[in-house]
């Protein structure tokens, strides 16, 4: 979901990465960014509500908050850290499951 939205916002130069650091019995990080438009700063604490959409998104405005609920639902947290004319980096962590011992 969050690639989708960062793939059709960015210009055609722009550059989407990603990346996943997991920490053995602890937790995973997963991190997408691109190098696109950026989110301008007073709009970044409401891209996770439902229904908000940016200056010339034609998504529905669910995506974010769908990526939300689900990190959430699992016990994770999401973030968005963003520079407008550099690009913009969603960050979200999620605790490993514990193996059952046996």
């Amino acid at each position: 979901m969050v690639e989708t939205s960062t793939v059709e916002l960015t210009p055609g130069t722009a550059t989407l990465m990603h990346g996943v650091t997991v920490r053995a019995g602890r937790y995973a990080l997963v991190a997408v960014s691109d190098t696109g438009h950026g989110i301008p700063a007073d709009q970044l604490p409401r891209i996770f509500d439902r229904f908000y959409k940016g200056h010339g998104s034609r998504g529905s405005g669910l995506g974010l908050t769908i990526a939300r609920n689900l990190v959430v639902a699992h016990g994770g947290e999401i973030h968005a850290e963003s520079v407008q004319g550099k690009g913009t980096t969603i960050t979200f962590v999620l605790p490993q499951l514990r193996q059952p011992q046996s």
